[in-house]
């Protein structure tokens, strides 16, 4: 078909497949929409950021598939990273980059002022802060997505986590996939790292081998 990008084979133009996602985007119009945040919010079912928040006096984790409000969000407490924090997870991970480890050599970088934290060491912080320990509708956290890591963060800075239901896909009759989208902040309100976290959630009303449901 050498009409289209993929002409067959030993002959894919661009090195374009037309197989997949890839090949029917050739074929797509892109449109740009533009709005409020919360305008858009409304119109994609995907929290964009500068939206309006929904905050809760129970913690979103408690709450099932269905129950979860796009834009539901909480905010953590501060936790200040130490270098005792920093040291420790060095040796107990093995990851002794000089960044962490050197202060002669950190600050010798253009990135780095001296010694940082660790990205990882942020993203394990971050989870402690934000998670509800107790079984509940969570029922996996199957990964990451766009991880950015946007400022170092040094001994005694501060950080804080903003999580926040971003969109949600039923999957099936069980459980459904929540995207949470991530905002890890120093003390001063600087973006350190971003992220979406993907987790299953139990829905609501789930049927049980009997036939009945449990909710």
């Amino acid at each position: 078909m050498p009409q289209l990008m993929h002409g067959g084979p030993g002959r894919a133009g661009g090195g374009e497949e037309l197989g997949g996602i890839r090949g029917v985007f050739h074929y797509m119009q892109r449109t740009a929409v533009q709005g409020s945040p919360g305008r858009l919010t409304s119109l994609t079912h995907t929290w964009t950021a500068g939206a309006p928040e929904i905050e809760k006096t129970s913690h979103p984790f408690r709450h099932a598939f269905e129950e979860l409000e796009i834009g539901e969000t909480i905010h953590s407490a501060p936790r200040t990273i130490t270098l005792d924090d920093i040291e420790h997870f060095a040796e107990f991970t093995g990851d002794k980059f000089y960044a962490h480890m050197d202060e002669a050599a950190a600050a010798a970088n253009p990135f780095f002022p001296g010694r940082v934290a660790h990205g990882y060491l942020l993203l394990s912080f971050a989870a402690g802060m934000f998670v509800d320990p107790a079984p509940g509708p969570v029922l996996a956290n199957y990964g990451l997505e766009n991880l950015r890591f946007l400022k170092p963060v040094v001994p005694g800075d501060a950080i804080r986590v903003r999580l926040t239901v971003k969109s949600k896909t039923a999957r099936n009759l069980e459980y459904g996939e929540v995207r949470w989208d991530v905002e890890i902040t120093n003390q001063v309100d600087e973006i350190v790292a971003t992220y979406d976290l993907l987790t299953m959630n139990a829905r609501a009303s789930a049927p049980r081998e009997d036939g009945a449901t449990t909710t």
